[in-house]
């Protein structure tokens, strides 16, 4: 099939009623002298557009078990589902993955199951991660002082070609709902508290965001001016230079690690502004303040949105931090180094789960540190400010990999990955689960309320009961969910 764009005329591929536009290019190619440097969004162009299949990933470093998919530094591409390309105006949902800002792309997440059940067009992207997105070089360039975002300012370029041009495949530029996972999430997040944003969407889904620890500043000048002298440069006389003749493989090295900071203590090592390799940052530029600040700030006007996550986050990352057994005093260390009080928060444990492993406190405490307590707060910020928002919890526990109801689970789900990727749901997955997930996410897309004949009425959040949708076999609405452990954080940890 064959569209007319405003940029030009696009090829996709029809079948089983759902159109794909694959590998669409939101932008010309981050490379050369362009490298480090701002997206260029893509000009018109003359020739149809060949977009029947995808384009290459972000560089990143192969996955430990599976195939690894093509990759290319000439990586912004976006691909497209619809039902229909007509006048008919659907509400848009745009996919932002996680992958700890060092892998992952947005042709893993395939738009038929959301198209084939709604009247919804899916756009999902390719972003730069790692050194490439978000490593800061503008202390060698001040015309390049928003490096360390440069990966978000993709997302907003991606976005803006969503606005400009979604009326060609059936969509509407005027009810766009951003959502993304994991580092998808804290990017959706990052998007809600970034002023130039204003305008460019409608309504967020914030899925698992860690947003309390990421950097605030510029960027970290010790750890770039680290891997210039590890590729043989000089950061006072030829940094950029040497930064942009390297190899796109001596740079995605980079994203293993390679810390300013070392440390002998067990740690996960990849969470404190010091420790993690690439991040983005709270620049007090594009990101002016911290997300919760600004959602505050800006009071019933904020975007309406929904967040959660998943009920034991920590157990993917509990299991990152050291094989075997982990002690006590393991757990401790491992929460220090994260920035908060491992002792404090292993005795409290002890009294909100009776009889943990350390590894279990451990779990419990990097749950909340990283993912649970960043989403409270904005929940938290923008039902103080008067603005509408709706938190959700997946608890549904996986049985095959004893790792419960961990990271990303509900993916599986959202996505209806759960047939071909059991390890991800267990042996016996609830059938009902995803299409009821789909069905809440689209309904909030269309309207801006989460609720849908046949599920539980959506209640939404406010500081007194705050109520929870807990997304498993059998849906619910629970309030005050884990309202000790949240005091234990808020009161005695701010």
């Amino acid at each position: 099939m064959i569209i007319e764009s405003p940029l030009g005329q696009i090829e996709g591929v029809e079948k089983d009623g759902v159109i794909a536009f694959r590998g669409i290019r939101y932008a010309l190619a981050p490379t050369g002298d362009r490298r480090f440097c701002p997206p260029e969004p893509i000009p018109a162009w003359s020739d149809v557009y060949d977009a029947k299949t995808f384009g290459p990933a972000a560089p990143q470093l192969p996955p430990e078990q599976g195939p690894a998919e093509p990759t290319s530094e000439d990586c912004l591409f976006l691909n497209v589902y619809t039902g229909a390309c007509d006048d008919k105006r659907r509400p848009v949902l745009f996919w932002i993955h996680g992958g700890g800002y060092v892998s992952g792309s947005g042709r893993f997440y395939n738009g038929r199951p959301f198209v084939s059940e709604h009247d919804v067009v899916i756009v999902t992207i390719n972003y730069r991660m790692g050194a490439l997105g978000f490593m800061h070089v503008g202390h060698l360039d001040p015309a390049l002082s928003e490096s360390v975002n440069n990966g978000i300012l993709d997302q907003l370029c991606a976005l803006q070609w969503t606005r400009d041009n979604i009326t060609a495949f059936g969509g509407d530029p005027d009810n766009i709902t951003i959502f993304g996972e994991s580092a998808g999430g804290t990017s959706t997040a990052m998007i809600l508290g970034c002023p130039r944003a204003e305008g460019m969407f409608d309504k967020a889904v914030v899925h698992s965001p860690h947003v309390d620890l990421i950097p605030v500043g510029k960027g970290n000048e010790t750890f770039t001016n680290k891997i210039i002298q590890r590729l043989g440069g000089d950061p006072d006389t030829d940094g950029l230079e040497t930064l942009r003749a390297a190899s796109v493989e001596d740079l995605v090295a980079q994203n293993a690690g390679g810390s300013a900071v070392s440390s002998t203590k067990p740690t996960l090592g990849i969470r404190r502004p010091d420790k993690v390799s690439f991040s983005p940052a709270i620049d007090g530029n594009l990101i002016p303040r911290a997300i919760a600040d600004t959602i505050r700030e800006r009071g019933p006007n904020n975007p309406v949105f929904m967040g959660g996550g998943c009920r034991h986050e920590g157990t993917m990352f509990a299991g990152v931090a050291g094989a075997g057994d982990v002690s006590e005093q393991d757990a401790i260390n491992i929460i220090d180094d994260e920035g908060f009080d491992g002792k404090k928060a292993v005795a409290a444990y002890e009294i909100f789960a009776p009889g943990a492993s350390p590894r279990e406190k451990l779990t419990y405490a990097l749950t909340d540190t990283m993912f649970r307590n960043s989403m409270v707060r904005l929940l938290n910020a923008a039902a103080e400010s008067g603005a509408t928002c709706y938190d959700w919890m997946c608890t549904f526990e996986n049985d095959l990999t004893g790792m419960r109801a961990t990271h990303a689970i509900e993916l599986g789900f959202l996505w209806n990955w759960v047939e071909g990727l059991p390890e991800m749901a267990g042996s016996n997955p609830p059938k009902d689960l995803g299409p009821a997930m789909r069905a809440l996410w689209v309904s909030f897309a269309t309207n801006g309320v989460p609720n849908v004949e046949g599920e539980p009425s959506w209640p939404a959040y406010n500081t007194n009961d705050r109520p929870t949708m807990v997304l498993d076999a059998k849906r619910e609405v629970t309030n005050r969910l884990d309202d000790e452990v949240r005091r234990f954080w808020f009161e005695g940890q701010d």
